[in-house]
């Protein structure tokens, strides 16, 4: 069952319990009052629904009733993305809305410093994950001074005083980062950048999915932790502050995963492109699921998004940790 807690005057709610991510298409979705099914073809898994803390949905599937009934009974949020893994929305226990407090400092507190304080800790977490690179298996894959690029920009970040500015800067470390560690991975699944959506090859594919599940996980903690969600300081637009909170979780999180796997080979019949956008097979998927439940740690992002919620109410630095 749900815990409720009270923190610096906010209602919060917790749920212990694994989180579930149903991907790619074509599975069917039911449940009991106790029992969570998921049955896709020939294979069946089952959840004791106390153990469930949080039901992922990624693609074209079918969703009884049942268990959307069953699910909200017992406290457990469910999150929907399309395909290519952008947010489509929310079912949401009660008691997860419950921070008018926090969000009347978010809308007059939120702004340049915050902002700041995310672009920083996002590079930064960024440049580890190059350095990890090159401690483990060599530097050749980075250009003469590429680098120090990226620590100039870094510090650059605090003497930018335009939004705009702090936003280009922190897109450009970003943009970089992906084009760097493309030439870390082989070269046949055609993966040089982070692109729009629909993704063209399985890399950028399976970065979003895993980016999705990261999604969910900080948007119910966003609301859980009573801030609005579409109210961000680095990013804008819908989810934006769910953007700001999941950046620096990405390169540990979804980043390395994913790299691993691919350095590890893809066969041909793990995804096709011949359709204008590149689809995962359920054997893919169904090897790349585990590997980032295992890598993507639900409470750390909590935490980060409670941290958040404390600095505005109390007026403390906030200095998440990736």
């Amino acid at each position: 069952m749900p815990h409720l807690i009270i923190s610096a005057g906010i209602l919060t709610m917790e749920r212990a319990g694994r989180w579930v991510t149903v991907a790619g298409s074509g599975a069917h979705v039911r449940a009991s009052r106790n029992t969570l099914t998921v049955r896709r073809m020939n294979t069946v898994q089952e959840y004791d629904l106390q153990n469930v803390g949080h039901l992922i949905v990624v693609g074209g599937h079918t969703i009884h009733t049942s268990a959307v009934i069953s699910l909200r009974r017992a406290g457990v949020p469910i999150s929907f993305f399309d395909a290519d893994g952008l947010p489509a929305g929310q079912v949401l226990p009660s008691g997860y809305d419950a921070g008018e407090r926090v969000r009347e400092a978010q809308k007059k507190m939120f702004g340049h410093t915050y902002a700041l304080t995310f672009a920083r800790k996002v590079a930064d977490a960024r440049i580890l994950a190059i350095e990890r690179m090159g401690n483990s298996s060599g530097w050749s894959f980075l250009y003469e001074g590429e680098l120090e690029f990226f620590h100039r920009n870094r510090d650059e970040l605090p003497y930018l005083i335009k939004m705009d500015e702090l936003r280009r800067v922190s897109r450009l470390i970003a943009d970089t980062y992906y084009e760097v560690m493309a030439r870390t991975l082989p070269h046949e699944p055609g993966f040089r950048r982070r692109t729009a959506r629909p993704h063209p090859d399985p890399v950028n594919a399976m970065l979003s999915l895993g980016y999705a599940m990261l999604y969910g996980i900080a948007q119910c903690a966003a609301l859980a932790a009573g801030l609005d969600p579409d109210a961000g300081a680095l990013h804008e637009g819908n989810g934006s502050l769910v953007n700001d909170l999941i950046d620096g979780f990405k390169p540990a999180m979804v980043d390395e995963t994913v790299f691993t796997l691919v350095r590890a080979g893809l066969d041909a019949g793990d995804y096709e492109t011949g359709t204008g956008r590149c689809i995962l097979s359920d054997a893919l998927v169904g090897r790349l699921l585990p590997a980032l439940h295992a890598s993507i740690q639900d409470e750390p992002i909590v935490s980060v998004a409670r941290d958040l919620s404390t600095s505005l109410i109390s007026g403390k630095e906030f200095s998440p940790v990736y």
